[in-house]
């Protein structure tokens, strides 16, 4: 391996490669997975003869106890009480570029959490238990990201409400940290506030009349 490829990123490189990354998170959205409470069963033996025979037409088997609409892949995964591999189901989601309409009903939902960082940093053990209580609206936001359809308005019940509950039932806190960061990279305020800006500027802008004063026309450019 060369010397440039063994030298540290400067600061700016650091940076382009960060906007990169968050640009392409923009554009195409993230996948992420839920792991299930439950392990995968054998297929059927006609199944299975059937996909050992005909492996380009192979059958995807998923037994009853999983929703059709449900995205779920299999994959081993270590199983630190036997020390050995394991078989285990996850659902599999893709968040994708946010809508408006979805952005703000995430900002409705933020707004229910009331957040002291003074308290916080003076009570950390008693104002962290204090947040738990959050955990049905963060399940809620986690949700509302996932589906990203501005025509849902009910963000207690029908689609929001069921999701939610799988969420509460299946993500840790490590899990919901990562999604949240995820929610609010791909919820874009910075790229939301120079939109802003610029709206502000067009029309703060004024045009500036003629040096000339004829036909009190403007100055073309």
């Amino acid at each position: 391996m060369s010397e440039k490829d063994n030298r540290e990123l400067s600061r700016e490189e650091r940076l382009e490669l960060e906007d990169r990354a968050i640009q392409t998170l923009l554009e195409l959205g993230v996948k992420f997975e839920v792991p299930l409470k439950m392990a995968p069963k054998d297929p059927p033996r006609f199944v299975s003869w059937w996909n050992r025979r005909f492996k380009r037409l192979a059958l995807r088997w998923r037994g009853r106890r999983l929703p059709a609409d449900w995205r779920v892949e299999t994959r081993d995964v270590p199983d630190i009480e036997q020390g050995k591999m394991r078989p285990a189901c996850f659902r599999v989601f893709h968040i994708r570029p946010l809508y408006l309409g979805t952005i703000d009903a995430l900002r409705k939902l933020y707004l229910q959490i009331e957040y002291d960082e003074k308290a916080v940093q003076e009570n950390p053990i008693q104002e962290s238990k204090r947040l738990f209580r959050y955990i049905p609206v963060m399940a809620k936001i986690a949700a509302v990201a996932v589906l990203n359809d501005p025509s849902v308005k009910d963000l207690e019940g029908g689609k929001v409400g069921e999701l939610s509950a799988f969420f509460i039932g299946n993500l840790n806190v490590s899990r919901l940290q990562r999604l949240c960061m995820v929610i609010s990279q791909m919820m874009d305020a910075g790229g939301f506030t120079n939109s802003i800006r610029s709206i502000r500027e067009i029309g703060q802008t004024r045009p500036k009349p003629n040096e000339s004063g004829a036909g009190g026309g403007l100055v073309e450019r």
